[in-house]
């Protein structure tokens, strides 16, 4: 059984998209006319950079949306080595970046950090982003998190980005 009563030989097209995004990055890494942002519109446009490799495009950022319609917040920490020997850096995100969807409907997802990041506290994901910022905006932490996509009713894809390694964050390496 799933979330929400639902049985989980039912269909899932949270974790359909999310397997479609992930298979997506892979193609890339080794025209919905309707939106001018959706989830098959990133894809393709990802998957053009692969073939004409004019970007550097590798990830489609992603909203989940739990049961209850609001945007599910991630939380993770990381160990990183500074003068006084170690830190442990807390992140919180709304975006991720999918890495793997298996079978069963459970994803592994990376939690993505932004420029906006630097120790404030946000509501919502529009709070969370630079506007106006360039495209490189978003960050891979390397915190994986895994999840039940039948535990989620809704996902937002982004457009493509190129998601730099998070020793590419200007300031302080520190997202609370």
């Amino acid at each position: 059984m799933g979330c929400k009563g639902r049985n989980r030989d039912d269909d899932n097209c949270v974790c359909e998209v999310l397997r479609a995004v992930a298979d997506a990055q892979d193609e890339v890494d080794g025209v919905d006319t309707d939106c001018d942002v959706s989830c098959d519109r990133s894809i393709r446009e990802l998957l053009a950079g692969a073939q004409t490799p004019t970007n550097d495009l590798d990830t489609i950022p992603l909203i989940l949306y739990c049961g209850d319609c609001v945007p599910f917040e991630g939380f993770g920490t990381r160990i990183r080595p500074n003068s006084e020997g170690t830190r442990l850096d807390c992140f919180k995100s709304f975006f991720f970046r999918v890495t793997s969807v298996d079978s069963d409907c459970c994803a592994k997802i990376e939690l993505l950090t932004t420029r906006g990041d630097r120790g404030k506290r946000f509501d919502d994901p529009c709070d969370q982003l630079q506007t106006g910022g360039s495209r490189n905006e978003f960050f891979r932490t390397g915190i994986c998190l895994t999840v039940d996509l039948d535990c989620f009713c809704a996902v937002t894809c982004l457009d493509p980005v190129a998601a730099l390694p998070l020793s590419s964050l200007p300031g302080p390496s520190s997202a609370e």
